[in-house]
């Protein structure tokens, strides 16, 4: 299955109901990679404001009658919103950063793997493993500063990327359906509002 061609999946993966999208994204790192793209492509797009503003007013004109209560695309963005590591996880996929091959466990199993080898093949097989250069801890110190200046984008600002999760939250508030965690938690959550206020 992993030697066919991602245009195949593709085309296989667009019968999908979005409801079964979540659960097919669990099923294989390469149905995952094609079922996120278009998630990320839709990120990156909130980095321009216009575009934002355009996308969320669309999606509240096209909601059908509104059971409940919802914040004003207009609503200003909190000015010391905090940016997760989820966040900014997914943006650094959106703008072209490359996802990590492996996780710290897979790379410690690696490494376990390796010791029990001979002398002569574990130098060889431990450069192969190890991230490129600048990529070692990227998960314990992904910062918006770091990002960027790994991404090569000095145009995008923190407080761009703040107003992107700001306005993204609110679409994903607009078209939530009431099933599972609420997509805007990223925003709306206490514990990481506790130490800003």
């Amino acid at each position: 299955m992993d030697n066919l061609p991602a245009e195949i999946f593709t085309e296989i993966l667009g019968y999908l109901p979005p409801a079964a999208c979540k659960s097919a994204r669990l099923t294989s790192r390469q149905f995952n990679a094609i079922l996120a793209a278009p998630t990320f492509s839709q990120l990156r797009a909130f980095l321009d404001p216009d575009t934002a503003m355009a996308t969320l007013c669309g999606t509240l004109h096209d909601l059908p009658a509104r059971p409940r209560a919802m914040w004003s695309p207009h609503c200003s963005v909190p000015e010391a919103l905090p940016l997760p590591r989820s966040f900014l996880r997914a943006m650094y996929t959106a703008l072209g950063g490359r996802q990590r091959p492996w996780t710290r466990a897979t790379r410690s199993r690696l490494a376990l793997a390796d010791s029990s080898s001979d002398e002569s093949g574990s130098e060889e097989s431990e450069t192969e493993l190890q991230p490129a250069d600048g990529e070692e801890e990227e998960d314990g110190d992904m910062s918006a500063a770091v990002m960027l200046q790994r991404l090569g984008r000095p145009e995008v600002s923190e407080q761009m990327l703040r107003q992107a999760l700001f306005r993204y939250a609110l679409y994903k508030s607009y078209v939530y359906d009431g099933e599972g965690e609420a997509p805007q938690l990223w925003v709306m959550n206490s514990t990481k509002w506790k130490y800003q206020l």
